[in-house]
C-alpha cells in the first residue's frame, strides 16, 4: 500500500528522556499535527550537546556535531517544528555552563536557518532541589560515574543554566516550557514512564498552542518495540563502528523516522 509523503518535519534534540519515551513523543507529535511527519531525531542515553559520550559500550557523537545537520541541508524544504530538551546532561560531564550554552545556541541557529518553530524545556529544578546527598551520590554513580561535582555546586549550576535558557528563550522568542516536579520520582532527571503520556502532550502542545488535554497518545506495544529497534545513522559499539541508512523507519500514515 503506498504511503502518503510527509508534509511537515519535526526535529527532536535531546538525550535519555526522548530515547526512553520515543514512542509517546512520536505519537504525540502525530496527534498535534495530524499529518504525515518527517521526524529527524538526535537522541540517546547520556547524549551530550557538543561532545562524544559513551554509555554501556555505546559511543555516539554530540548533537551539534552529528550528521543530522548535513542531512537537513539536503532535504526538501518543509514546514518544521523542533524540540530542544535534556539540556542538563553536560553539567554532569563537567562542561562549563558557557560552553554548553554555546552548543545549544549553535543548534538553535541551525534550527532558525531551517525555519523551525522551536520550543525548549526548562530543567526539572523542583525535582533536582529535592535530591539529598545519598540519592545524589547513588544516581551520580549510576548515570555519570566520572562526575566529581558535589551536590550543592551541581544544584547551583542547574539553576544558573535554567536562568540562561530562559534568557535565551526571551531573546530568541522561543517558548521555554516548564516541567512539573510531579513527573519525576526517585530518579530526579528522568520522566516517569507512568506519566509519559501526560507529560509530552503538555510540552509538545506548545507547538500549536492547542489544549494539551485534547492530545492523548495511545500506548502501543508494537510501536514501542518497533521504534526501540531502530538504529541511528552512526554509532560505535564496543569499538565497532556501525552505520544505518536513513530513514530507518516508517509508520502506517507515512511518517518517517530518521535517527542520528
Amino acid at each position: 500500500m503506498p504511503y502518503d509523503l510527509p508534509t511537515r518535519r519535526v526535529i527532536l534534540l535531546g538525550a535519555s528522556n526522548l530515547a526512553r519515551s520515543l514512542s509517546a513523543v512520536v505519537e504525540t507529535a502525530r496527534l498535534v499535527w495530524r499529518e504525515p511527519l518527517e521526524i529527524m531525531a538526535a537522541i540517546g542515553h547520556g547524549r551530550s550537546y557538543g561532545q562524544d559520550s559513551s554509555v554501556c559500550g555505546r559511543k555516539i557523537s554530540g548533537i551539534f556535531p552529528c550528521a543530522l545537520w548535513s542531512e537537513l541541508k539536503n532535504r526538501p524544504k518543509l514546514p518544521t517544528a523542533a524540540l530542544v530538551t535534556d539540556i542538563g546532561n553536560d553539567l554532569a560531564y563537567e562542561v562549563p555552563v558557557d560552553r554548553l550554552l554555546a552548543w545549544v545556541e549553535a543548534c538553535l541557529d541551525r534550527l532558525a536557518e531551517a525555519g523551525a518553530a522551536t520550543i525548549m524545556t526548562r530543567l526539572p529544578l523542583a525535582s533536582i532541589e529535592s535530591v539529598g546527598e545519598r540519592r545524589y551520590r547513588l544516581f551520580r554513580a549510576l548515570l555519570f560515574p566520572r562526575c566529581s561535582i558535589p551536590l550543592a555546586p551541581m544544584k547551583s549550576l542547574a539553576a544558573e543554566l535554567n536562568r540562561e535558557l530562559l534568557t535565551i528563550g526571551e531573546r530568541r522568542k522561543i517558548p521555554v516550557i516548564p516541567v512539573s516536579g510531579a513527573w519525576y520520582g526517585l530518579d530526579p532527571i528522568h520522566i516517569k514512564r507512568s506519566v509519559s503520556r501526560r507529560a509530552w502532550p503538555a510540552i509538545l502542545s506548545a507547538w500549536r498552542g492547542v489544549d494539551a488535554t485534547t492530545v492523548t497518545p495511545r500506548s502501543s506495544l508494537w510501536r514501542w518495540a518497533y521504534l526501540g529497534c531502530l538504529a541511528p545513522s552512526e554509532r560505535t559499539i564496543l569499538g565497532w563502528r556501525r552505520r544505518r541508512r536513513q530513514p530507518c523507519g516508517q509508520l502506517s500514515d507515512g511518517t518517517t523516522i530518521w535517527l542520528f
